[in-house]
This record gives C-alpha cells, sequence and structure tokens, in this order.
C-alpha cells in the first residue's frame, strides 16, 4: 500500500510540474491554493546554506540531508520536515535530470492549527515537556499522510478544487501531524506562552528588520525573557546564538537579492545592512564556501 502511494505520488507530481510548467527546469512556483508552492530541482547540489520558510516541507520524489549545527536530518518521501520558524540550513540535495526532487512547500495556517491544538488538548499532555527542543524536525510520514497529499495534488490542476477543497485537506495534513512524534512543533508554535512560539515571535521581528542594527538586550524583552534566559532558550530552539543567527538571515537575504533581483554584491550588502563591503565579501564567502560573484555554482534555483 506504502509503495503503491508513493509512486501514485511522484506521478501526480511530475504531472504538476507539466501543469505549472516546470517540468524542464530547477524552479519553485505558487499553486492555485494560496500557501502552498511546488519545486522542482534536477540536479545534485553539494552541502549549501539556504533559508527555510517557516512550514512543511513534503517531498515526493528524492532526498535531502540538513544540518543545522550539531543537528544532522535527512527528509524524503518517507519524512516531511517540520519547520517552525525560518531557519537557515546547510542542505545536500539529491536529484537528476532522470529523476528529479519534486515536492511542495506548505505554510503554517495558525488558525487552523490553534483550533486542532483546542480540540486534541487533553490527548497532549505530553507537549509540555517538549517546549525548548530545536525547531526543526523531520515526522514520519503515514499512509494517511500519503492519502491525505494524493488528494491534495489531485486538486492542484483545478481552481474550483484548490479553492473548495484544498483548505479542508490542509486542515487534515495538520491534524495527522499533530498526531505525531513531532507535533509538539506544531502544538507550541501556536501557543503563546511556550519558549518556542516567544522565540518565533522575535525571529519573525528579526525577518522584518534584519537590515536595522538589532540589540539583543531589546529582543530578549521582546520575549519577556532576562539576556541570558534568552540566549540559552535562543540557543535551545534556533541552534545559533542571537547575533549568528541574524548574520545568516542577512547573508542569506543578500544572496537572494543578488540571484533574483541581479543586485551586485556592494548593493547587497548595504542593503542587508553591512556598512563594510569588504567584511560582507569575507563573511558571504566564509558562509556559502564561493565569494557572491559565483553564488548560481551552489544555488538550487538560478539567477535571474
Amino acid at each position: 500500500m506504502r509503495a503503491e502511494l508513493k509512486r501514485q505520488l511522484a506521478i501526480v507530481a511530475s504531472q504538476l510540474c507539466e501543469y505549472y510548467k516546470i517540468s524542464d527546469q530547477t524552479n519553485r512556483v505558487h499553486t492555485l491554493l494560496t500557501g502552498v508552492r511546488l519545486f522542482r530541482i534536477d540536479r545534485y547540489h553539494k552541502l549549501t546554506p539556504q533559508m527555510y520558510e517557516q512550514g512543511i516541507v513534503v517531498i515526493f520524489q528524492g532526498s535531502k540531508i540538513g544540518h543545522l549545527n550539531q543537528h544532522q536530518f535527512g527528509y524524503d518521501v518517507e519524512q516531511c520536515l517540520i519547520v517552525s520558524t525560518s531557519y537557515p540550513i546547510t542542505c545536500e540535495t539529491f536529484a537528476s535530470q532522470q529523476e528529479p526532487l519534486m515536492g511542495i512547500n506548505i505554510d503554517l495556517d495558525i488558525n487552523t492549527i490553534s483550533q486542532l491544538v483546542s480540540d486534541m488538548e487533553l490527548e497532549s499532555k505530553n507537549w509540555g515537556e517538549l517546549d525548548t527542543r530545536c525547531g526543526v524536525s523531520p515526522a514520519q510520514m503515514t499512509e494517511s499522510m500519503y492519502l491525505c497529499m494524493l488528494e491534495l495534488l489531485n486538486t492542484l490542476h483545478n481552481p474550483l478544487d484548490a479553492k473548495v477543497l484544498g483548505p479542508s485537506i490542509l486542515r487534515q495534513f495538520f491534524y495527522y501531524l499533530l498526531q505525531s512524534e513531532k507535533g509538539y512543533l506544531l502544538a507550541h508554535y501556536c501557543e503563546q506562552d511556550s519558549s518556542l512560539a516567544k522565540i518565533s515571535d522575535v525571529i519573525g521581528h528579526v525577518q522584518k528588520n534584519f537590515a536595522q542594527k538589532l540589540h539583543v538586550n531589546e529582543l530578549a524583552a521582546m520575549a519577556g525573557m532576562s539576556v541570558s534566559v534568552f540566549h540559552k532558550v535562543f540557543k535551545q530552539v534556533v541552534t545559533d546564538p542571537p547575533l549568528q543567527y541574524i548574520k545568516k538571515i542577512r547573508l542569506n537575504h543578500a544572496k537572494n537579492y543578488i540571484l533574483q533581483e541581479g543586485l551586485s554584491a556592494s548593493l547587497a550588502s548595504q542593503r542587508v545592512g553591512y556598512e563594510s563591503a569588504a567584511q560582507f565579501s569575507r563573511e558571504f564567502k566564509r558562509y556559502f564556501g564561493v565569494p557572491p560573484s559565483r553564488i548560481d555554482e551552489i544555488s538550487d534555483y538560478s539567477r535571474k
């Protein structure tokens, strides 16, 4: 049953790539359902830092290995990836033109997940014990999840199906994830008093204001924590100290400005808050392994 479902998912995903006109390229596109994006990668990529947005990554063919400092994890057709808050993750991508990596990104819907958490609260007593674990983790796909994903993919060819049926299918998928061993990541994402939710709010602020000067004591106050507690909890959840995380966010945004908007390294460095172009170039090469002028050599999605 599982093998047949995985085979069907790969076939429908390939058909979707044709429908969205990315069947002959590496690309990521928005689908007919808001909050769901389809991606296709057709070549191997060595370990490369890239920004992962908050949400769920579900793969239908191919695989990736992620490195988040001391944490290493694989995700593929057997395991989706839960990203409870935005992270810069170093990934190795296994794909080829013959067997491209195909999958979808699903945004987290806080209202839907919060309602599900409320409905399931009596069955979730163990979630509180896991409040400060790393906010990124693979989750085992079940037959129910496969069936849910197959139903979802089949709606993405039709605007009316996507609009009417899509949200309820996503709700069902979130429900299955909350039932899994990694359900606490979604649960704490919705609970405002949890450490994960507080750190997520801070990260949201960093994402919007990364080009400005950010001070750790102000971020700690935003989380309602002392500076020492904030450092400890932030590193537990994110695996990086706050200032290191901010630097990675800036460098990843600079990479996107260079690739997607065609900015020069100098202009990209200014836009993300660097005062010294020389310092930016040094830190960029140290982080990505190549200078800004060669970033398209290691990026999943090519320079525009």
